[in-house]
């Protein structure tokens, strides 16, 4: 019975350690719209067969709100785009990242950017669901 508990207790932990990335940026507005026209033509397509992303987010212009007891806004303005992609753990999404390097398929979607150097600021935080 102690090491049926054990077993549970194993794979209820296993099944709670997916690993969401939320990836912002802010694009350089000149770029902008090309960048969106990549993201949905060339990543979107690619990324899908590879990993769970869960949705992909882009602003055209309503201002953040900004709020709390010190509530600060970056010199480099508010993200522009954002996506959130789910993976199974933190290893699996740094294996993806690093594959990206090898890829001849990635190193031709890579090769459609408007403009690689137009990422004014990038930021990838990771989290767990608690529900």
């Amino acid at each position: 019975m102690k090491t049926f508990a054990i077993v549970i207790l194993i794979l209820s932990f296993n099944l709670k350690s997916a690993v969401y990335e939320i990836r912002d940026y802010t694009i350089e507005e000149e770029f902008f719209e090309a960048y969106v026209y990549w993201a949905e033509n060339y990543f979107m397509p690619y990324g899908k067969e590879r990993i769970e992303i869960v949705d992909f987010w882009v602003s055209r212009g309503d201002e953040a709100i900004v709020e709390g007891t010190n509530p600060i806004v970056s010199p480099n303005g508010q993200p522009n785009v954002t996506w959130v992609a789910k993976y199974n753990s933190r290893e699996d999404r740094d294996t993806f990242f690093a594959n990206l390097d090898v890829d001849p398929e990635w190193e031709e979607v890579w090769s459609k950017h408007p403009n690689p150097d137009s990422y004014i600021h990038s930021n990838a935080r990771f989290f767990s669901s608690i529900k």
